[in-house]
């Protein structure tokens, strides 16, 4: 009797925990991602069409360590990718600026589905990006893979004659 009791608590405590999920898909920046991220804007669109009085807010968290540049960069390739590729309508698109993330997870974005008179909207999907790349949207082909669109490497120096006779530099 003990034991039905408490596989009766299990399985209630399991219902509970699974009911409480939030109702939001979030992806990962990882080799999953592109696939993901098709299918769930792809849903998103669906959303759109079902409803022509919502609109979609995609709201931007840049990583800590990243600058605005990689940020704009980010919202324009994003934008570019859901009017483009994916026929949102870009009235119905809007994109907002979040500020940074004050902790050391991957830049996100936020895609709410706001109907007619809301102004917050239901979160419908949460896609992390790398550390200055952009999100990757759509799988099968190299204009979807994450790009670079932060830049790490310093400024070239310019080649002199006394670097190049001091060795710095190698001659061609």
């Amino acid at each position: 009797m003990k034991t039905l009791l408490f596989l009766f608590v299990i399985i209630q405590l399991t219902v509970v925990v699974c009911s409480a999920q939030d109702d939001f898909a979030s992806v990962k920046a990882d080799a999953n991602a592109c696939e993901l991220n098709s299918l769930h804007l792809d849903g998103l669109r669906n959303e759109l069409a079902n409803n022509p009085t919502a609109k979609i807010i995609a709201k931007f968290y840049p990583g800590k360590s990243e600058n605005n540049i990689v940020s704009e960069k980010r919202t324009d390739y994003i934008r570019k990718f859901l009017e483009k590729h994916k026929g949102f309508d870009p009235s119905r698109l809007e994109f907002i600026n979040s500020g940074k993330l004050e902790t050391n997870e991957n830049s996100k974005t936020e895609f709410y589905i706001v109907q007619a008179g809301e102004t917050e909207g239901k979160l419908y999907l949460v896609t992390y990006s790398q550390l200055n790349k952009t999100p990757c949207l759509d799988c099968c082909g190299e204009d979807f893979m994450p790009k670079n669109i932060g830049s790490k490497s310093k400024p070239k120096k310019k080649i002199t004659k006394k670097r190049r006779i001091t060795g710095k530099i190698k001659p061609r």
